[in-house]
């Protein structure tokens, strides 16, 4: 695969606990992944999920700050996030 000369970058808050938030919307190039990654002065685990009842029941954490995930996905919107700790906040960057 080429080197993407473009990418994107968001952070999302998780204002409050225990409430699921979508990914921003964010074009993704194809074939390429996005990374989600726990900002490094957060307290608490980030939960990962599809937006639906069973994977938000069965999520992927990322249980430090610092830890990251990638996903090769075309839409980011179905991705969604949750803390039992409110105000995390997670990095996010797409090669387009």
């Amino acid at each position: 695969m080429n080197s993407r000369p473009l990418f994107t970058t968001a952070n999302l808050t998780l204002t409050n606990a225990g409430t699921w938030y979508p990914l921003p919307e964010m074009s993704v190039g194809e074939g390429c992944e996005v990374v989600i990654k726990s900002k490094a002065g957060n307290t608490g685990a980030i939960l990962v999920a599809h937006d639906d009842a069973t994977s938000k029941a069965a999520p992927f954490t990322l249980d430090n700050p610092g830890d990251s995930v990638s996903l090769r996905i075309k839409g980011t919107t179905q991705v969604v996030l949750s803390s039992s700790v409110a105000a995390q906040v997670v990095e996010i960057i797409a090669e387009q």
